[in-house]
């Protein structure tokens, strides 16, 4: 199957020290595919480096098949690919609907389309159509990273890049924030690399994953039986 996403040998490094090394990995159509390790291990890294705000030392990046190495933030987001950064990042003096309003401009939405990509985005959160007129920073913790999800989906990607979505919110929060986005994926064929510390949540939200330690693939396999290989289990799973 041809990979929406392929990445290469990729080398990312802060100055002199690599934090990302010889990584190789790729993503399916539709697919949700999660990236987990420790803390420093490189996954959120590697997230900056697929969308330019860490430049690749060496290795490739290619999405939908062209090389996206060099590419703008702005231009990728218009061509298909979007990012939900760690900490969320929603703009705490708009509503709700303004801050869906704002996400919505890159992609060039108006009049009754921007209406109608609003209201699918509240009807997939319906928590967020609830509080459609709150301003964003009375938001919970998780209500706060449903809107950065709808943010990032409102124009159509075709690849989500997720960062620590469960991030300081309570384990049921963190479970539904996680399979909303992956029952998405699956209605909508949206393709997904979701970074988690939570790596039993992340397993059971994906298709396949990939275990990363200090800046480097060590594992890597369905995510029904990768959270079965001992070291997973061991390193990962508590067990």
């Amino acid at each position: 199957m041809t990979s929406i996403l392929e990445i290469e040998d990729l080398v990312l490094s802060y100055g002199a020290a690599a934090a990302v090394r010889g990584l190789t990995l790729h993503i399916a159509p539709g697919e949700v595919v999660t990236l987990i390790g420790a803390n420093g291990a490189g996954k959120s890294t590697t997230l900056k480096g697929i969308v330019g705000l860490v430049k690749p030392t060496s290795g490739g990046i290619r999405f939908e098949g062209r090389s996206i190495v060099g590419k703008r933030t702005d231009w990728l987001a218009r061509n298909g690919l979007a990012l939900v950064p760690e900490g969320r990042r929603v703009f705490a003096g708009l509503t709700v609907v303004e801050n869906l309003d704002v996400a919505s401009a890159a992609s060039g939405l108006r009049g009754s389309d921007l209406k109608a990509a609003i209201a699918e985005v509240l009807e997939i959160f319906p928590r967020l159509g609830e509080r459609r007129d709150s301003l964003a920073w009375t938001l919970s913790g998780g209500e706060q990273q449903m809107l950065a999800m709808g943010r990032a989906i409102i124009s159509k990607p075709r690849l989500l890049l997720l960062d620590e979505p469960s991030l300081g919110l309570s384990p049921k929060l963190a479970i539904e924030v996680v399979h909303l986005i992956s029952r998405y994926s699956r209605e909508h064929g949206l393709s997904v690399l979701l970074v988690e510390q939570n790596a039993r949540l992340a397993l059971a939200s994906s298709d396949r994953g990939y275990v990363l330690e200090t800046g480097r693939i060590v594992a890597e396999g369905p995510a029904s039986t990768l959270g079965d290989e001992p070291e997973v289990r061991k390193a990962y799973l508590g067990s």
